[in-house]
């Protein structure tokens, strides 16, 4: 009666926390990660910044007006030249031309920020096929476990046999020896499984910011008639070599005519001032004055100064361009190997499907025979060998598929995250 009210408290509290237990899926996990993974949040701050620095661009459109203040102390003072002066000034000033250079820079900051976003949206991805592989790679050790579990409550029943039949002298101590030493083997391999798994599970936590040790089965549509685009890497790029010309125009934009207006405002106090007999010395003083100036000028000679600063930022775009097609080449390449690569899986389910239905034949034939004495304890921890490897390498392979159809959804250009099913 004890025993039985102490098993009924137990499992009124394990229940409800099994209710707690949270289960995620791979959207789920993907999302979390969008919203919690401190990576993909700098790459958001990066947008900012880049924001700011195109607003920053399209101010330098606007006049900028300067305010500004000394005091002066002369010793010796003379006529001209009170001994205490103080000034205060506004500035006005305006670019009226400069020759297409604040329009290049706006531009070339403009395509900085659109390659800061395909930047984001690709390490996005990169983090998608992260998730999806421990997410996989977890499912793929867990099934390990379960076989080897299996194969230790076989193992362990069988060994609970054979020490009956020693002691009917119908088996000997060799035999206990060597079905116990494959037993505790097989929980080293285990426990070494076990903590693959914890890391797995730590890892895919750190990424998502969720718990992994509960998951949700989900499965990636078979690929059908997929269209290819380029890579979001393949668009920052292009975005950065638009920047680029565009900062090369700016530095030719030098050698036109830059043309400026300036209005300031002056005006000035003195004291301790000279004066003559019937002359105030303060009347050669200007207290006030405003200075309207519009000056034009033009780079004439510099030794070629800003023509090879230019050319060598064009070679930058250059050398982005010829990365940008060899990057091309590279994606249609995998795009292609990927779809291969499927195919190549598919088959080898296959394989490994009916591997594993001719190991469980073999094994339990072995077994009863192994039970009935017709052969020895080598040939049954063969045939348990053969079927726990047999079923951990389809259930592997199930799992790899999954995984190898998220990298061709990736090299296709897709985002593997809208086609899990």
């Amino acid at each position: 009666m004890t025993t039985s009210r102490s098993v009924k408290i137990v499992l009124l509290f394990v229940f409800p926390l099994s209710l707690f237990a949270q289960s995620y899926g791979l959207p789920a996990l993907i999302d979390s990660a969008a919203h919690t993974n401190g990576l993909i949040k700098a790459k958001e701050i990066n947008i900012k910044a880049k924001v700011e620095q195109v607003e920053s661009a399209k101010s330098a459109y606007w006049p900028t007006l300067d305010v500004g203040a000394d005091y002066s102390l002369f010793s010796p003072n003379y006529l001209v030249s009170p001994g205490q002066s103080g000034n205060i000034f506004a500035s006005l000033r305006m670019d009226l031309y400069d020759g297409g250079r604040k329009d290049a820079l706006v531009r070339a900051k403009d395509f900085a920020h659109k390659a800061s976003l395909f930047e984001k949206a690709a390490f996005e991805k990169s983090i998608t096929l992260e998730i999806v592989r421990d997410y996989y790679g977890i499912q793929t050790l867990k099934a390990t476990i379960d076989a080897l579990q299996e194969r230790a409550k076989e193992l362990k029943a069988q060994i609970e046999r054979v020490k009956k039949f020693q002691g009917a002298g119908l088996a000997t101590v060799e035999d206990i020896d060597k079905l116990t030493a494959v037993y505790e083997n097989n929980n080293f391999t285990l426990e070494n499984t076990k903590f693959t798994l914890e890391k797995s599970e730590e890892n895919l936590k750190l990424v998502t910011g969720l718990s992994a040790t509960q998951l949700k089965q989900n499965y990636f549509k078979e690929p059908r008639k997929v269209e290819f685009e380029v890579f979001e890497t393949i668009k920052m790029l292009q975005a950065n070599a638009n920047a680029v010309g565009e900062n090369a125009n700016a530095i030719d934009a030098g050698y036109l005519p830059q043309v400026n207006l300036t209005d300031t405002y002056h005006k000035s106090h003195f004291d301790d001032v000279v004066t003559v007999p019937s002359f105030e010395g303060d009347g050669f003083l200007v207290e006030q004055q405003n200075k309207l100036m519009v000056s034009v000028n033009m780079r004439l000679f510099d030794k070629g100064k800003i023509a090879k600063e230019s050319e060598a930022v064009k070679y930058q775009k250059l050398s982005l361009l010829s990365e940008i097609a060899y990057r091309k080449k590279e994606q249609k390449m995998n795009f292609r190997l990927a779809e291969r690569n499927l195919k190549t899986t598919r088959t080898k389910i296959k394989s490994s499907k009916s591997a594993l239905k001719a190991a469980q034949s073999t094994y339990d034939v072995v077994r009863k025979k192994f039970e009935a004495g017709l052969v020895d304890n080598i040939a049954f921890l063969d045939a348990l060998a053969q079927r726990t490897l047999a079923d951990a390498r389809y259930k592997e392979t199930v799992y790899n598929y999954e995984v190898r159809k998220s990298i061709y959804y990736y090299y296709a250009g897709k985002d593997p995250k809208e086609f899990i099913r």
